[in-house]
């Protein structure tokens, strides 16, 4: 009969909690505020939430939104609990995102039904908590808020609209390249092109089809491989060099890029 929450990453950008519940946590007989608007990716479990639009069973299909606004009730109705991951946006990144909502609510519904995008940038999203990837979990929250919220299709853009994003994916191009070695964060990158996070990764991937992530990490991967004989007893350092936050987080992408490990590529030079 407990809560226990655990913060897998925190930034002024997004702060990405693991909550566990047991089956008895929250009775369902007086109401709960959340303090905070968040989103919950239900991992495994389930639980019955009553607020005014209705009663919501969320199991690990669906997304759970809660708003500071709204009262509810939450119980168990079997043995098991649950357990989710939540994500929490600053205001003004969550105002920009969901709009259509009235009546002072942040959201406009109280659940939606999961997506196998959405299931699989979870995944992503854990993974980048699991590697300390900032640049990579950040851009993935905000592609879930932006799935959750608008939709998983990101609009064409033509004309204008498109030269648009394309000078702002130019710009922030430019930025990494000047430093992609450094610690690079969404939020500063954004703040330099005088554009909000979510604006800057959407625009990005209207323009280039991928993500502000793929693009950092295939420039610090392609570096090492040119830079790799330099380092060949201190692969450590060399994904230090580069941004990267371990050795075992270098090696995974540079395999999963190159389909093989740095030490098998030094054994081939």
């Amino acid at each position: 009969m407990s809560r226990e929450y655990r913060t897998l990453y925190s930034s002024p950008l997004v702060t990405v909690g693991d909550v566990v519940c047991s089956e008895g946590c929250g009775p369902g007989r007086h109401e709960e505020h959340c303090p905070v608007a968040s989103i919950a990716l239900v991992r495994s479990g389930a639980f019955v939430r009553r607020d005014r639009l209705g009663r919501h069973v969320a199991d690990a299909t669906q997304v759970v939104f809660f708003d500071p606004v709204e009262p509810y009730m939450v119980d168990h109705p079997f043995p098991g609990g649950d357990r989710c991951t939540t994500l929490a946006f600053t205001p003004a990144t969550l105002r920009e995102a969901a709009r259509g909502a009235c009546g002072g609510r942040t959201f406009d519904r109280a659940t939606l039904a999961g997506s196998g995008e959405m299931h699989l940038l979870h995944r992503e999203l854990l993974q980048a908590a699991k590697l300390k990837d900032g640049v990579m979990l950040e851009e993935t929250a905000l592609h879930l808020l932006q799935v959750c919220t608008q939709g998983e299709r990101v609009p064409a853009l033509r004309g204008a609209a498109f030269e648009r994003a394309a000078a702002l994916a130019a710009d922030v191009q430019t930025l990494i390249a000047e430093s992609f070695a450094e610690r690079v964060s969404l939020e500063s990158l954004a703040a330099t092109l005088g554009v909000s996070p979510f604006r800057l990764c959407r625009a990005f991937r209207q323009a280039t089809g991928g993500t502000l992530h793929q693009h950092l990490m295939r420039l610090r991967l392609v570096t090492a491989l040119e830079r790799l004989p330099e380092y060949r007893e201190r692969i450590t350092d060399l994904a230090l060099d580069l941004g990267f936050s371990s050795h075992s987080h270098f090696t995974h992408a540079f395999r999963g890029y190159f389909g093989r490990t740095p030490a098998a590529q030094l054994r081939q030079l």
